[in-house]
């Protein structure tokens, strides 16, 4: 396997709350703190020549490709995905679809992204549909938790695949030699939860992953498994709960932020979910992000595509087909 040195990321300009103006922002920030990576800026090639000083134009790791719509965060998203076919967010997916290009970051419609991304890139092998994955920040580390919103309703041997591919992140991006794996329930007794949980848990424990049982809620700050699997509408609502009380809590506690560790419950340190499953990788942000969220978007794809996880990932996969 060749050694990546010079990681190709696209980055949607239109995507997000305070487009163009924080993802332009967010892409000359990045480019100054890492010497090693490349941007293509997806969006109006005018508005991006508008809000670009000539340095940053004629930048050499930085290219634009001209997109002259945008998907609105409102827009539904198959339909979006359908009719915006020059749209900075489908644009931004189709690039990767070229061998240089590792990822896609955008803060932008992310039922839409997921649809481009799902319709446009080939899925890794035994696969049926991708996941979205997090960093949930705990005592001890991370939890990658999965999935947080791509698929609200799933199969038992979805939830396995998902458990599959948080393994496999786990092992190549957090440098955890064998992963445990949690299943996200209602209780830690084995018959807990509706048939799907039931079922997921048998699939879960005749595999070939470390499979430590079903996790409650609570043991997720507290670092018990390594991955925690449920659908996308449980594990949405988890993440949601996490960001808000997170920010109550900044809130609330002035002398909290700037305190030493007080950035791992800052959910813009943590760069957004990946959605995992694809021969590519896609980072899906806040919508609301701001300057330091993107950046840490653009880092974590970076990082990903360093690390060829998805490279690692596609091997393993392909040998439990």
């Amino acid at each position: 396997m060749s050694k990546l040195v010079h990681p190709v990321v696209a980055l949607d300009v239109m995507g997000g709350d305070q487009a163009p103006d924080i993802p332009l922002q967010g892409a000359q920030q990045a480019l100054n703190q890492y010497p090693d990576l490349h941007l293509r800026l997806i969006g109006p090639s005018d508005t991006i020549q508008a809000h670009l000083s000539p340095a940053y134009l004629e930048h050499p790791r930085l290219s634009i490709v001209h997109a002259p719509d945008w998907i609105r965060m409102d827009d539904a998203p198959v339909q979006a995905v359908r009719q915006k076919t020059a749209s900075s967010l489908v644009l931004g997916v189709q690039q990767m679809l070229q061998p240089e290009v590792q990822a896609f970051v955008t803060a932008g419609n992310s039922g839409a992204a997921v649809v481009a991304a799902s319709f446009y890139l080939e899925r890794l092998p035994g696969i049926l549909r991708p996941a979205m994955a997090v960093l949930f920040p705990g005592q001890q580390g991370h939890t990658v938790l999965l999935d947080v919103g791509a698929q609200a309703q799933c199969r038992p041997e979805q939830l396995l695949q998902f458990a599959r591919l948080g393994a496999s992140l786990a092992r190549h991006m957090l440098g955890i030699e064998r992963p445990r794996v949690g299943l996200l329930n209602i209780g830690e007794e084995p018959n807990k939860g509706h048939s799907t949980a039931r079922a997921a848990f048998e699939l879960l424990s005749q595999s070939e992953l470390h499979f430590t049982g079903n996790i409650e809620g609570w043991d997720l700050p507290r670092n018990r498994v390594d991955v925690a699997v449920c659908d996308g509408f449980v594990g949405n609502v988890v993440l949601k709960l996490a960001e808000g009380l997170s920010e109550y809590f900044m809130d609330i506690c002035p002398a909290l932020p700037g305190t030493p560790g007080a950035d791992r419950f800052n959910y813009t340190a943590h760069g957004g979910s990946l959605l995992l499953g694809l021969e590519k990788l896609l980072v899906i942000t806040h919508g609301r992000a701001e300057v330091p969220a993107i950046v840490n978007a653009l880092e974590l794809a970076r990082k990903t595509a360093l690390s060829q996880m998805l490279t690692h990932m596609h091997a393993e996969l392909k040998n439990e087909v």
